[in-house]
């Protein structure tokens, strides 16, 4: 009798145990959570409370219907108050996880977007639903799948690219053909042979846009082309509005950043047409080909970019806008493409910051990245490193051989020294090495931009300044005429009216600023 009164006292103090330790899951670190989703707005909201109070990084991994990924943070504010909205547009199921610093398991919740017939009207209406699971993640909620954009159609007008009506420019050695509202235009292995033989490329130009093939490229095209024994098919399309807004409306949602449309999306694509018919689609090629994009409507060129657009709203920049308007960029595979305007802002450098417009600038060039998608960290220091890569994805450069002991190549930064390096911007301190890890000084800061600068411009010869700063003794004596001229050309600036502080540190807000300073000199 004693050992079942003992036993069921142990089993009712563990069940208490547990029920305390499942209450202390459920409640210690999140409360108030809820999530939900606006059908009018196409705007997702996920809000509550932090046990643990403010400053708190609270972290969102959504699951969306189709399987995709969304992830943010942000920091908790007062009483531990937080709130994540991001725009969706797949109807389902979407799983949620919240998650703090030493929380453990994850806060789980889910909610359902998507259209409902209700009674007795038997037009659909947009519904949203939530259910809060705590920590098992079994919320229950409505099933569904993605929605993507529905394919563009066949283009109707088809041209063949005949040679007595190509324009032929001997000097750049490439030929053009203007399209005309035709859509898709084919080109027969005889015609393409000749243009690969002497050396031509060929240009295939419409009203908004113009494709740019080289010789070697069309040498690539040859090879398989004549294995099918047929020719070669371009076609472009404009992706229609309503798949275009869902396009768009995902990559927001992605990149967490107010996007506008420069340009129409136009679908490129390319397939090689055998001599019986059959078809062979060609969705990447060894020789990149050039594509250039009018822009129109802009209200912020600085912001605008050319860009490569996937199916589920994933962002490439491949190129700038340039004189007139048109957008170019190197791609070596096909699909949508589209002139964006990309405003990329931080809750840490509000506009008003004396760094807002080079950060903003530079995260639409994606020259500068934040530290999550809301953060950028202004007065972080930078490495030397870190400064490289800044100037080789701001000039756009690849390319190089390893060249320091001390840049392992599994470390990220690896290739863009190597490429920096290539290209005569950095150098080693000392015979071998390059500090990559080391914070980078104001000097060396000055040194890496002024031949950068070079790079940009290889035919000008800037002269150093005469000596602008008090502490110009300061300076060491191979860095002078560098931060003479950086400060000459408006790259970079003293601390003060007098002070240039070679030896200070670089911040990323400043690096940014750098950054303009350097692809806007002159303009």
């Amino acid at each position: 009798m004693k050992k079942s009164i003992t036993a069921l006292i142990l089993i009712l103090l563990l069940s208490t145990f547990w029920q305390a330790m499942a209450t202390a899951s459920e409640t210690v670190w999140f409360t108030d959570v809820s999530a939900n989703a606006d059908a009018s707005a196409k705007q997702a909201t996920v809000m509550g409370k932090v046990a643990s109070g403010a400053g708190q990084l609270v972290t969102l991994k959504v699951v969306e219907p189709g399987g995709q990924f969304f992830l943010d943070s942000i920091k908790s504010g007062d009483g531990g108050v937080f709130t994540f909205k991001w725009n969706i547009s797949a109807e389902g199921k979407y799983e949620v996880q919240l998650g703090v610093e030493n929380s453990g398991t994850p806060y789980k919740t889910s909610f359902t977007y998507g259209l409902t017939a209700p009674t007795p009207t038997p037009t659909p209406s947009a519904t949203a639903s939530a259910t809060p699971s705590t920590g098992s993640g079994s919320g229950s909620g409505g099933s569904g799948t993605a929605a993507s954009p529905a394919p563009s159609p066949s283009p109707a007008n088809i041209v063949r690219v005949t040679e007595d009506k190509l324009t032929l420019n001997e000097g750049l050695k490439e030929a053009t053909f203007m399209l005309g509202t035709s859509t898709e235009a084919h080109i027969p292995v005889a015609l393409l042979e000749k243009l690969a033989q002497g050396g031509n490329g060929l240009n295939l130009a419409g009203d908004k846009f113009t494709l740019k093939l080289s010789a070697q490229t069309l040498g690539e095209l040859l090879a398989q082309a004549s294995k099918a024994g047929g020719e070669v098919a371009l076609s472009v399309a404009k992706v229609p509005p309503a798949d275009s807004e869902s396009l768009l409306a995902l990559a927001k949602q992605r990149q967490f950043a107010e996007i506008k449309p420069g340009s129409d999306i136009y679908e490129f694509k390319l397939k090689l047409i055998a001599a019986g018919g059959a078809e062979t689609p060609v969705s990447a090629f060894g020789h990149p080909v050039t594509l250039q994009l009018k822009a129109s409507g802009l209200a912020a060129a600085k912001l605008a970019g050319f860009y490569y657009i996937s199916d589920a709203g994933e962002l490439e920049y491949i190129g700038s806008l340039s004189a007139g308007n048109v957008a170019s960029g190197r791609t070596s595979h096909f699909s949508k493409y589209a002139v964006l305007e990309y405003r990329k802002t931080f809750t840490d450098v509000p506009a008003g910051n004396w760094a807002y417009d080079a950060v903003t600038e530079m995260a639409a060039k994606h020259v500068v990245e934040g530290i999550s998608l809301r953060e950028f960290a202004p007065a972080r220091k930078v490495t030397r490193a870190e400064f490289a890569a800044l100037l080789v994805r701001a000039l756009g450069l690849s390319g190089g051989v390893a060249a320091f002991t001390d840049v392992p190549a599994a470390k990220w930064y690896a290739d863009e020294v190597a490429a920096a390096y290539q290209a005569g911007i950095v150098k080693g301190i000392g015979s071998d090495s390059f500090k990559p890890e080391q914070t980078i000084s104001r000097e060396e800061m000055a040194a890496m931009l002024v031949r950068a600068w070079s790079v940009l411009h290889p035919q000008a010869k800037p002269e150093a300044a005469a000596p602008l700063f008090k502490d110009q003794s300061a300076i060491s004596v191979w860095a002078r005429d560098a931060v003479g001229t950086a400060a000459g050309l408006g790259l970079m600036k003293g601390r003060s009216a007098a002070a240039f502080v070679p030896q200070g540190t670089t911040t990323r807000a400043e690096a940014a600023q750098a950054m303009a300073n350097i692809l806007n000199a002159g303009n």
